[in-house]
């Protein structure tokens, strides 16, 4: 029952690419209808040898027609005889779907690239700024490092200071205690050697404002 259906549908096919106009003779791109293996004649037909098998979507290039049937170019490069009536001139649904299909595929690359790049952008300012703030905190720890370098050079030098004023120091209190009975004795005339001569400029001062007269 099936064949016969399929062999109604043919004959119904080819009745009416009987009965269509001629197609130019220039040449033109035709595809292959849907759901289809279609045969490649060697002659214009369909007793004649098959070439080859065409899948639903091929392009055909038409060179010419001859009644239901044209000759064309198959993607192969191969020549030959095909059946007008099945035969497109738009791109058949599934070589539109797969079409769709690829373009899709590549949209969905192109989203996934442009996801991946914000997401390494997100995670690089992220990554600067963990950085600048690492930055900060070893720049405040050189700060503060750096106070604490000169506080204790500041500590060291004052501490050289003080071993070296130390002996010097010692030295003195040792000569003033071996010597102190001289050095009283320098001071008592370095005291009495001041008071003379402080008195005997007194009463010279005094003589010239009275004189030569001595008042006391």
């Amino acid at each position: 029952m099936s064949r016969q259906i399929i062999y109604a549908v043919l004959v119904f096919l080819l009745s009416m690419s009987a009965n269509a106009q001629e197609a130019d003779s220039d040449k033109t791109e035709l595809y292959v209808t849907d759901q289809l293996r279609l045969s490649l004649y060697e002659q214009a037909d369909s007793q004649s040898k098959i070439i080859s098998y065409l899948s639903s979507g091929d392009k055909l290039v038409v060179e010419e027609t001859a009644g239901p049937y044209a000759k064309v170019i198959a993607p192969s490069g191969k020549r030959g005889w095909v059946k007008r009536g099945f035969l497109l001139a738009e791109p058949t649904s599934n070589l539109l779907l797969k079409d769709m299909t690829e373009t899709n595929d590549l949209l969905k690359k192109e989203m996934e690239k442009l996801n991946n790049s914000k997401v390494i952008l997100d995670q690089y300012e992220k990554d600067m700024d963990s950085m600048s703030t690492k930055i900060e905190s070893l720049e405040q720890q050189k700060s503060s490092a750096e106070a604490t370098i000169n506080e204790l050079e500041q500590a060291a030098e004052e501490k050289i200071r003080a071993e070296k004023a130390q002996p010097a120091l010692a030295s003195i209190k040792k000569i003033a205690v071996s010597y102190w009975h001289y050095i009283a004795l320098a001071i008592l005339t370095i005291l009495l050697l001041g008071y003379i001569i402080g008195k005997s400029t007194a009463e010279r001062a005094i003589k010239r404002k009275f004189q030569g007269i001595k008042v006391w």
